[in-house]
């Protein structure tokens, strides 16, 4: 890993061919990415540079530094389909990738650590390792791999599913500004965890807060209801929600904070309230489902599905 000790040096926005030890003076190897920097995979898409400027403004709010992961994963168009480039050559694109990369980084915030990893291997594995240290891993919905079949790409899938940290997955903005951020929350222990995160996301950026839990029985004898109506359900859903509201509302009381407890599918509702959410949080895995799972279901599919970015809380 390079560390690029830069602080106070100028930015630059030439895009002339240049090895990265030139772009700026100092630079030194490190064996670990710093503890608490925000991680973000960098590549050839647009959904790339999306990533990078929502890391850059949370490393700003956050005084954070910025840890650039970029890796050219065997799946790329060039090597699967031998149409003339090596391997070299898309290393080179690689470092045209990461100097692109601090170029954007210092014309936003000039004062922001930045350290630089490079890998041959699987850009999910690389970033899956830097997130044991990490504050937060930033990856795009879609990467530069062929794949788009699905809404939500391989890498992005993978590291939401398997890093140790929260991980962001940024669609591009609708250009609106909200003013709010969507918490998915249950019982469990990672929705306890996914809501003190957004609380402290909300109080960092001045939004508000809407809370939201969504549950649907399958019948009057759903097991899960015990031996309780809808109506006691609800009641205790309140009641332990709203211990846990108010315990981080004593903790980040700027915080403006809306409830909804709703009969539905957690999916459909986190999905329709993210087209008026600058940002939804969810639990990696919730109260069902397998304890071996990764990602749940309901944060798998509002990972794939939601037209805004979205964060999963391990």
């Amino acid at each position: 890993m390079l560390s690029l000790k830069t602080r106070g040096q100028p930015a630059t926005s030439g895009r002339t061919q240049r090895p990265i030890a030139q772009v700026h003076m100092e630079v030194t190897m490190e064996g670990s990415v710093q503890p608490e920097s925000v991680v973000v995979g960098v590549d050839t898409s647009t959904s790339s540079l999306t990533a990078l400027d929502w890391a850059i403004a949370f490393a700003h709010e956050t005084q954070s530094a910025i840890h650039l992961v970029h890796a050219f994963s065997h799946d790329h168009p060039d090597l699967a389909f031998n149409m003339g480039t090596g391997a070299e050559d898309l290393r080179a694109v690689g470092d045209e990738v990461i100097e692109h990369a601090i170029d954007r980084i210092r014309l936003q915030d000039n004062d922001i650590h930045i350290t630089i990893a490079r890998s041959g291997g699987y850009p999910a594995a690389a970033l899956v390792r830097a997130s044991r240290n990490a504050r937060i891993v930033v990856v795009g919905a879609l990467g530069d791999s062929l794949s788009r079949l699905s809404p939500l790409g391989e890498t992005a899938h993978q590291v939401a599913a398997h890093s140790q940290c929260p991980v962001a997955v940024i669609r591009p903005s609708s250009g609106s500004d909200y003013g709010r951020i969507t918490v998915g929350v249950d019982r469990s222990d990672g929705s306890h965890k996914a809501l003190d995160w957004a609380f402290t996301r909300a109080e960092q950026t001045g939004r508000e807060l809407l809370v939201l839990h969504a549950w649907q029985p399958r019948d009057a004898e759903d097991p899960a209801l015990g031996v309780a109506s809808w109506e006691e359900y609800t009641t205790q859903c309140r009641s332990d929600i709203g211990a846990s509201v108010a315990d981080q509302q004593s903790r980040h009381p700027s915080v403006k904070v809306l409830t909804e407890i709703a009969d539905g599918k957690p999916v459909r509702r986190l999905i329709e309230l993210a087209h008026s959410s600058d940002l939804v949080v969810v639990g990696a895995r919730g109260h069902g489902g397998f304890e071996s799972l990764a990602l749940g279901r309901v944060a798998g599919e509002v990972l794939g599905h939601a037209p805004s970015s979205v964060v999963a809380v391990h």
